[in-house]
């Protein structure tokens, strides 16, 4: 039997292989419904029309990395380093579908900006937790940064990178998070200034 829970994801997966194979602008409530062997009322009860639609993508975009970047962030424990290094992992494995909904949302934002307000959230969410776990914070947020850029080029298939190039800068980018120093460390390490004194002039004695 098909719960309605399983029904909306059939749906989504429906229209994000329409996206991948045909693109955003022929993403319908018509053609979602043949593609995923529904009526349209069916597809309909769940999303009663295509913006709809598009935030239940956006839904499950986020939710997906959020859910793997709180598990690598489990997985890592303590590491000073745990939570740039979860999210460098989770941008790292953008699924086909995630691309393809990702592309339907930038399409739709064009003419809609305030389709995407979760995602700002979301990521506003995501840097200031990465910013406070980070002793440098400049150099925390260029390894984010430099991952979300080799995710949209990817996206849009402008990376000109074979999988073994990509990988390697994947690697690099972990590496080079496992340098990055925790903020509290960086505090215990800081020098403690001294206390200026005021030189008392010649001739002169303190009171």
């Amino acid at each position: 039997m098909v719960t309605k829970v399983n029904q909306k994801g059939r749906i989504l997966e429906a229209a994000s292989r329409i996206v991948g194979l045909a693109g955003a602008a022929h993403l319908t409530i018509e053609a979602v419904a043949l593609e995923a062997g529904l009526s349209k009322g069916g597809v309909l009860y769940h999303f009663p029309n295509k913006r709809s639609m598009l935030e239940g993508m956006l839904h499950k975009v986020l939710t997906d990395v959020g859910e793997r970047t709180a598990r690598y962030r489990a997985e890592m424990g303590d590491q000073s380093s745990g939570a740039i290094r979860a999210r460098l992992l989770a941008e790292q494995e953008q699924s086909d579908q995630e691309r393809a909904m990702s592309l339907a949302l930038l399409a739709a934002a064009a003419e809609d900006p305030g389709l995407l307000d979760p995602a700002r959230e979301f990521i506003r969410q995501s840097f200031a937790e990465i910013r406070g776990a980070a002793a440098d914070e400049d150099f925390a947020q260029i390894l984010v940064l430099a991952v979300e850029g080799l995710r949209f080029l990817e996206m849009l298939d402008l990376l000109p990178l074979s999988a073994t190039e990509k990988d390697r800068l994947h690697r690099r980018l972990q590496s080079l998070a496992l340098q990055a120093p925790a903020a509290d460390s960086a505090v215990a390490e800081m020098p403690i200034a001294e206390t200026p004194t005021a030189e008392i002039p010649a001739g002169k004695t303190s009171a």
